[in-house]
């Protein structure tokens, strides 16, 4: 018995010797891209920087990372396929095959997924061979259709990878707000849930699957004033300190290594002008990560571009290049945007009278449209004017509802947008002429508002306003008591199936020649002061 009992030490060091044996250091590297919206090939920054981005370019540098690391995964964020002509006339397949080409391990989906509607998305969800990991969408609750339901039986709420022996859960959420930005035809059947209480039933579940690193992939990116409806990334980190990164979107800012309440986050701006890297080490004896560190790789001119990738979109490309290119007609002078944004300008001009002449078409007339423009492009220059030109100043595809409303209830509507005069989300009007005090208090901010002849509304009777989809769905909670309105059955809103730059393009095409006009649509005041758009010359 004493015999017996000497081997006891002798096989206890041999038991230790073999586990620090096992026990290892594994170095696993993430890629990501978030917000490529649609860009196969370089493009241009918003400070005007040329020849970056795009996933051709990333492609490059996808690959060469993999040869030089053993473990590696690739992840998207989202807003993946809207944003170019060459994924929009493929309803977003070109995009589809390059994730699936580059073999990404997991794509989450962002809110302009549902920009073309739910039967586009599902073929793109169907033809995808990576999986689709968001967590917070579902089937409604009063129950769903058949095109929401094929798309969520392509959705996983996460997944669990094993990388040298290390599993690596990846969790996916999408921005949660989604119907303040989509009109509810655009994703019937499906609802979105708040981010904390999803992650509150997967995380646990990501953890009994046997994930020993958690990975957050979600279309929301961190704020420094704090969370809003659209992004929660301060309460996800604070409410999950288990997470060890999170990898944001949304916002199109660079974030090479950042901490959130002692979480690392990171997000690789947008169009892919940056590939994001995060580098993790795990200590399989101690179970935890040792290293914790990301970057993000700027993909400019020294970057080429990926042969593979070009070889499989070529049609795409050259069918997009050629629609483009198509000549619509001419300007006589610049019709500018950047210079003065919260004024009127001749672009807010020409989309106006493009969305009038639209409707007119359709046997409708309004008294009124109130739309705004995109402060990150720039106008239309003299001389022709092609359909790519077009897509530069409207980038997005918006359609176009027309509701009726009383006097009072549009100065309401015009109160609220009064109210966000100094910053981007501003709307000018046309039809009607429009004066209100920016220092005004809420509910008084509108001073002024008659015919453009000068003749007062009557209040009693309706007017047929025009807005575009994205502001009618509530413009991501900024015109809450439009969408207030909007919803009540005296509204009588009727949603039109032309987009705006659609209509913008048929504008310009038959005329054949466009002249930059201001009519002091608006005035905002500052106290005795007024602000009036400058006369064009």
């Amino acid at each position: 018995m004493r015999q017996h009992n000497r081997w006891v030490p002798f096989c206890a060091l041999l038991l230790l010797l073999a586990s620090r044996v096992s026990a290892r250091e594994v170095s696993i590297t993430i890629l990501h891209t978030c917000d490529l919206h649609g860009n196969v090939l370089p493009t241009e920054s918003y400070e005007g920087k040329t020849n970056v981005g795009g996933i051709a370019r990333c492609a490059t540098m996808i690959r060469q990372i993999r040869g030089q690391e053993k473990n590696v995964l690739l992840v998207d964020a989202g807003d993946t396929m809207q944003g170019t002509p060459v994924s929009f006339l493929s309803d977003g397949q070109v995009m589809v095959k390059c994730l699936n080409q580059l073999h990404y391990d997991s794509w989450t989906w962002g809110n302009h997924e549902f920009d073309w509607g739910l039967t586009k998305l599902a073929g793109c969800a169907e033809r995808a061979e990576v999986p689709i990991v968001v967590a917070n969408i579902q089937e409604a609750s009063r129950g769903g259709n058949p095109t929401s339901q094929r798309i969520t039986s392509r959705l996983k709420p996460y997944l669990v990878r094993e990388i040298d022996g290390v599993k690596v859960g990846i969790i996916g959420l999408d921005t949660p707000d989604i119907p303040s930005w989509s009109r509810p035809r655009l994703t019937a059947g499906l609802e979105f849930t708040d981010s904390v209480e999803t992650l509150r039933r997967i995380v646990p579940e990501a953890r009994a699957a046997g994930a020993q690193i958690l990975v957050l992939v979600c279309h929301q990116g961190y704020r420094e004033a704090g969370d809003d409806h659209a992004n929660q990334i301060n309460a996800i980190a604070r409410n999950f300190p288990e997470l060890d990164v999170i990898i944001g979107a949304h916002t199109h800012r660079n974030f090479p290594e950042f901490k959130v309440s002692n979480v690392l986050y990171t997000q690789a701006d947008y169009y892919g002008i940056y590939l994001g890297r995060v580098d993790l080490v795990f200590d399989t004896e101690k179970g935890r990560l040792t290293k914790r560190q990301s970057n993000t790789l700027l993909m400019d001119e020294h970057i080429p571009l990926d042969g593979e990738i070009l070889k499989l979109t070529s049609a795409e490309i050259d069918r997009a290049e050629k629609m483009s290119s198509t000549r619509l007609g001419e300007a006589t002078d610049d019709l500018w945007i950047r210079a003065l944004p919260h004024k009127e300008t001749p672009i807010h001009n020409l989309i106006f009278e493009a969305i009038a002449d639209a409707l007119g078409e359709r046997g409708t007339k309004v008294d009124a449209i109130v739309h705004g423009i995109n402060e990150r492009r720039n106008g239309l220059k003299k001389g022709a004017i092609t359909v790519g030109d077009v897509w530069k100043v409207v980038p997005y595809e918006n359609t176009v509802g027309v509701v009726q409303l009383t006097p009072a209830e549009l100065r309401e509507v015009l109160d609220e947008d009064a109210e966000t005069y100094n910053n981007p989300a501003f709307r000018g009007i046309w039809g009607l002429k429009w004066t209100f005090d920016t220092d005004a208090r809420p509910g008084q901010r509108t001073t002024s508002l008659v015919h453009a002849d000068g003749s007062s509304l009557d209040e009693t009777q309706r007017l047929a306003v025009a807005f575009n989809s994205y502001d009618l769905a509530g413009g991501g909670q900024r015109w809450k008591r439009l969408r207030e309105l909007v919803d009540r059955p005296e509204a009588k809103l009727v949603e039109y199936d032309f987009q705006t730059r659609e209509a913008v393009i048929n504008y310009i095409r038959k005329r054949g020649t466009i002249t930059p006009t201001l009519r002091d649509w608006w005035t905002a005041k500052r106290g005795s002061q007024s602000e009036h758009a400058p006369k064009t010359e």
